[in-house]
């Protein structure tokens, strides 16, 4: 396991929730101790799930064979964009409720431009990303056009995103995505969804529950008046499609500054349904982290404060910035046990 040097408040985060998972009779030695030890005792007196006896996760099947690498060397994509250069996989969440729910997400690099892919089951077509993939279209901002343009078939529709010079020609563009997306949708079957399991939580997210019981005001800086449930503003299709997606669920919350100097906080939980089976992938992924132990179930805290977990069904990221001196480590036993309490309810 890497070493990361962190600050003496990661520090404490990772023995919050180290010591969540210990057995040790020292654990009520020393009142007199260190922070790490008061931290402890504070995460122990929050209610703790029982890890889910639960098999090992499902998984899906991709509708393409081989999925990304099987996308990347289709027939005719070289044709199109040249050499694929690079291919990788999803690390953000909502793009695995994508692959949870039988679809596949792929970003590469090419000769000609970087895109995304997404073949999206059509089940998951509806709402916003329906008017998304419903027509070609480009945007351009201060650094870059972006184009896109979706192929509808097989129980799919597989949507290209690629991102090009300010000054690139729109028809041309428009028309290298579109021809992409064909070849991309060509490959494409139906994939399989990981079906729900009895330890998964009732969809989406109940954010009045979740604030009620990690006391959401007084982590945030205790004023009311000033904390609202929010959503990041989207300018990207990325970002609009997360928004959109109906295969992972947020909640997002802000206290606005109050006074002079007050930066204001920010508390976040990020969840996808069912998305355990990729919680090796997206741990190993997780940037300037180290392993620990939350609630039973494996993690990945940052240097920043941000925590990665599975309970062996689903994903769950907690991040927050300014909090008024609680991790959120701490926090995240108070998150599942929210959806320990709704463990009888399922999806699908």
């Amino acid at each position: 396991m890497r070493t990361v040097r962190m600050r003496s408040g990661a520090v404490l985060l990772v023995v919050a929730a180290l010591a969540l998972s210990a057995c040790s009779a020292e654990a009520s030695a020393d009142e007199s101790a260190t922070t790490s030890a008061s931290a402890s005792a504070t995460v122990s007196a929050t209610p703790t799930p029982t890890p889910s006896a639960s098999p090992a996760p499902l998984q899906p099947t991709s509708p393409v064979a081989g999925g990304c690498d099987g996308l990347a060397a289709a027939p005719g994509v070289d044709g199109v964009v040249g050499q694929v250069q690079r291919v990788t996989e999803p690390r953000d969440l909502w793009r695995v409720g994508i692959e949870t729910a039988g679809g596949l997400t792929c970003s590469l690099l090419t000769t000609k431009l970087a895109a995304d892919a997404y073949v999206i089951p059509d089940a998951l077509v509806v709402g916003d990303v329906a008017k998304i993939t419903e027509a070609p279209d480009c945007e351009t901002g201060a650094r870059a056009m972006e184009c896109w343009a979706s192929v509808a078939g097989n129980g799919h529709v597989t949507l290209v995103v690629g991102s090009f010079s300010p000054s690139a020609d729109t028809d041309a563009s428009l028309a290298l995505v579109g021809e992409l997306a064909g070849v991309f949708s060509a490959v494409a079957s139906d994939g399989a969804a990981v079906r729900s399991q009895k330890t998964t939580w009732a969809h989406p997210l109940d954010c009045t529950a979740m604030a009620q019981i990690i006391g959401l005001t007084s982590i945030l800086g205790s004023d009311e008046a000033h904390t609202s449930l929010v959503r990041p503003p989207a300018r990207t299709v990325e970002a609009r499609l997360s928004e959109a997606s109906t295969t992972s669920s947020r909640c997002d919350w802000e206290r606005t500054p109050t006074q002079k100097g007050d930066l204001g906080s920010s508390y976040s939980i990020i969840a996808v349904p069912d998305g355990a089976w990729a919680w090796k992938q997206v741990a190993s992924r997780v940037p300037d982290s180290v392993d620990a132990t939350v609630g039973g179930h494996p993690a990945r805290v940052t240097s920043t404060g941000d925590v990665y977990l599975s309970d062996g069904v689903n994903i769950l990221h907690l991040t927050g910035q300014r909090l008024a001196g609680v991790s959120v480590v701490d926090t995240s036993l108070g998150v599942l046990s929210v959806l320990s309490a709704s463990a009888g309810q399922t999806r699908g």
